[in-house]
């Protein structure tokens, strides 16, 4: 049993709250590989990505609210014939049972025919124990950025069933 959250595309209003998740994620992950920080993209060429994200018709956005508040967020991007996940951040500071959860089967609307790539950070123990929990794998076939931040992950069948 999941707690229940509105999960919709975001409102402008609504932006302010998503960077403030990403910002802290960020901070997340320069605790946790210090020496990579110079690696970690600037807030304003998030805000640029974000945009371009908002305005491209094969990204979609979605974000968690609960009373009004944003509680975390999701982006995916169709590339290459793929979902590729390129964010999500949820409230590091309370737990929302089956959120992430939630966010994911959201954006995947019907069963998977495809893989769906995973851009996940290198050095976040919680976000890789989450997409592995789904059965996603580490994933080297491609030819895509590289960051030493980041590592590619692909979840290659439905996620197994399990309560949220």
């Amino acid at each position: 049993m999941s707690d229940d959250f509105d999960i919709h595309p975001p409102y402008p209003d609504d932006l302010p709250a998503i960077i403030a998740l990403w910002r802290e994620r960020m901070m997340i992950i320069s605790q946790s590989a210090p020496h990579l920080r110079r690696h970690m993209q600037a807030e304003a060429d998030y805000l640029s990505a974000l945009r371009h994200w908002l305005d491209t018709r094969t990204a979609v956005i979605l974000c968690a609210k609960k009373n009004h508040v944003v509680l975390g967020y999701i982006i995916t991007i169709h590339r290459d014939d793929k979902m590729v996940i390129m964010d999500m951040a949820l409230d590091a500071h309370a737990y929302h049972r089956g959120l992430a959860k939630a966010l994911f089967l959201a954006v995947q609307t019907s069963p998977m025919s495809q893989p769906i790539i995973i851009r996940v950070a290198r050095y976040y123990a919680v976000e890789q124990a989450f997409w592995r929990g789904l059965g996603a794998q580490e994933w080297t076939n491609h030819t895509w950025e590289t960051n030493p931040l980041y590592q590619w992950m692909i979840l290659s069948s439905d996620p197994p069933l399990k309560p949220i």
